[in-house]
């Protein structure tokens, strides 16, 4: 509840046993959690020049710690799994806050500091994970400061009291730039001047095509041929008009509706790009030609909305900082994005996701450093390499990754099926070899030496998607699918292998010959992928088909008065066992090998790169748009 304070405004935080009243001062008002204009939270509605930030005004949003993550972590595979009592009752927002909001004191405390630090506008997240307010730029980065040297004597100011040392984050959002909403760009829109296509030449997990094979490439690979691989009626399209499903990028990820539009005339004219594609309310950019995301965006709003045909389909990019587009800002982007959308309220909440960006883990990049020390490199010197690497570390630590798989947890509970691109450089690299000098040249030799998972693709609460062709290359053959090059796939180094794939797994590795170095990798580990689809254009081009498929199954789902599917991990693997080969045609052919001389090879049943197969919509239909077989 919101009252006028003198000056500023009074804010009342109703808690479970106490009532939290602070004042904030300034100008702009606070308003509804998560980014909504409703007044549901019962806050008080203000005008838009109200809200309207100064150039020396920011966004910026801090993130309190969870509690009973056990017990999340308890109903989310009770909620996934098919012969639990408990399957498919999935949490509302507030039951999800009841296991996991902070104590109320940490809530108490960490506004007392953002008021201190002249914060104004405070908005407690649904979940009161988050706090996200506006603030002075230069007090922003004092701020970012102070947090970053928690463990050092750092003082902003004399008047300035400590950060609470329990604060997981503080996140900077850009809200101006090249293809921000609000922003005079040269064209006045996302395209190109010109309307020509611009996809770029690609980026981590996605367009990896040749320019001068595109033409040809996509034509052998079009998308009625790809349908008709998997058995999907080709003028087949959603009826409910309920289901959303939504990708997501930072930094320049967009799309021109223009170009779309040329491209689905041709691929997939039932799909009606005025009325289905839409830009997610909560994007700060719609994008913008050039960058690497840019390609990124295109490919993944192509693939989704062509085989989700007549599904509506969001498009978001929430954070433009330049950070995000290779480095390190990507994994706070990522966080951010995906803590928020696992507080919107239910009508903002997609039934399907896709994740095509990421990188290597967390703990793969440690690993990589530390190697690279017993081999007489500086480890700062080594990470610091690695940031001017193109998309390779882009997160900051296991911490980061964990709070990031916490939101996937929490989107899982409420519903929402996740899926994630694999990779593109099959077990050892995020997607190509290093480059740059003897630094490099002996990180190359260590990835070649170990399987180097990837994130967030390797996360146990995300659908894990990696890539096939078809087998011939003048003439690919649709019937004959085999492993792409470059699928990602291997094993986490950072979650325990989920039960469910251990039977799968453990046959793969006790009957597969040619494996890598028993040491090179951790059985015991989360193993990915699970599925996979066409990859000629990268593993970025796999997950948001699946995505879109799986959206025409969630419609069917619907249509019968039952519920969406959420994650998939223990369904499917209860189903490959159960009825082998029905749902997934099995690939059999190809290695994770790349630019190394080892790699996991592919094998009858689940492997570590192409997952338990390829969709096969007949099946699919019978196991996943009903629930009759389970």
């Amino acid at each position: 509840m919101i009252m006028r304070c003198g000056t500023g405004f009074m804010l009342a935080v109703i808690f479970s046993n106490s009532v939290l009243v602070c004042c904030a001062t300034g100008k702009v008002p606070y308003r509804s959690g998560s980014g909504s204009s409703s007044s549901s939270n019962n806050t008080t509605s203000s005008s838009s020049s109200e809200l309207k930030m100064t150039e020396t005004m920011e966004e910026i949003v801090v993130g309190l710690p969870f509690a009973n993550l056990k017990v999340l972590e308890k109903a989310f595979w009770d909620i996934s799994t098919p012969d639990s009592g408990k399957y498919m009752q999935y949490m509302s927002l507030k039951e999800v806050a009841d296991i996991i909001a902070p104590r109320d004191d940490l809530v108490i405390n960490a506004y007392r500091w953002l008021v201190e630090q002249g914060a104004t506008a405070i908005i407690i997240s649904p979940l009161r994970d988050r706090m996200s307010a506006i603030m002075a730029s230069e007090k922003a980065s004092d701020c970012q400061a102070l947090l970053e040297s928690r463990n050092k004597q750092h003082e902003l100011n004399s008047s300035t009291t400590e950060a609470p040392h329990y604060l997981e984050f503080f996140h900077r959002r850009r809200r101006s730039g090249p293809g921000v909403r609000g922003h005079d760009d040269s064209n006045g829109c996302s395209g190109n001047s010109d309307g020509s296509n611009s996809r770029g030449k690609g980026n981590a997990f996605g367009g990896s095509l040749n320019s001068r094979r595109e033409e040809e490439t996509l034509k052998a690979y079009s998308i009625p041929k790809q349908k008709r691989a998997y058995g999907i009626p080709e003028n087949l399209t959603a009826k409910t008009g309920s289901v959303l499903q939504m990708v997501w990028g930072p930094g320049t990820f967009g799309f021109d509706p223009r170009n779309l539009q040329r491209f689905t005339k041709e691929q997939c004219p039932n799909v009606d790009v005025d009325r289905q594609v839409k830009f997610d309310p909560h994007s700060v950019s719609h994008g913008q030609p050039g960058g690497d995301n840019w390609g990124e965006g295109s490919l993944d709003v192509e693939m989704i909305s062509c085989f989700g045909t007549n599904v509506t389909t969001w498009v978001s990019n929430t954070n433009t900082s330049d950070s995000t587009e290779e480095g390190q800002g990507f994994g706070l982007a990522l966080l951010e994005f995906l803590t928020d959308l696992a507080s919107r309220p239910e009508e903002q909440k997609p039934h399907v996701l896709s994740l095509s960006l990421g990188s290597l883990s967390a703990s793969s990049c440690d690993l990589l450093c530390t190697e690279a020390e017993k081999l007489g490199h500086n480890v700062d010197s080594c990470r610091k390499f690695m940031q001017k690497q193109r998309q390779v570390c882009m997160f900051i630590s296991e911490a980061q990754v964990s709070r990031i798989s916490v939101a996937l947890q929490v989107l899982g509970i409420r519903g929402v099926t996740v899926f994630g691109s694999s990779g593109d450089g099959g077990s050892h690299f995020s997607f190509q070899p290093f480059e740059g000098g003897a630094l490099a040249n002996d990180l190359n030799k260590i990835s070649c030496e170990y399987q180097i998972p990837v994130f967030p693709t390797s996360s146990p609460y995300i659908t894990s998607v990696g890539g096939t062709i078809w087998k011939g290359d003048l003439v690919p053959d649709s019937s004959s699918p085999i492993a792409w090059s470059g699928s990602g796939g291997g094993f986490s180094r950072q979650f325990p292998m989920p039960s469910y794939q251990s039977l799968h797994v453990s046959r793969y590795l006790n009957s597969t010959k040619g494996l890598p170095d028993r040491t090179s990798f951790n059985s015991k580990m989360r193993a990915y992928p699970d599925i996979s689809a066409v990859a000629v254009e990268g593993t970025s081009q796999s997950s948001p088909t699946i995505a879109g498929i799986f959206s025409l199954l969630t419609d069917l789902r619907l249509q019968k008065g039952l519920k969406p599917l959420g994650h998939l991990g223990p369904r499917l693997y209860a189903n490959a066992e159960k009825f082998p080969f029905e749902a997934f045609q099995d690939v059999t052919e190809g290695n994770s090998r790349t630019f190394c001389d080892n790699g996991f090879p592919c094998s009858r049943g689940w492997d570590p790169v192409t997952g338990l197969g390829r969709p096969i919509w007949s099946g699919l239909v019978k196991h996943f748009a009903s629930d009759d077989t389970l």
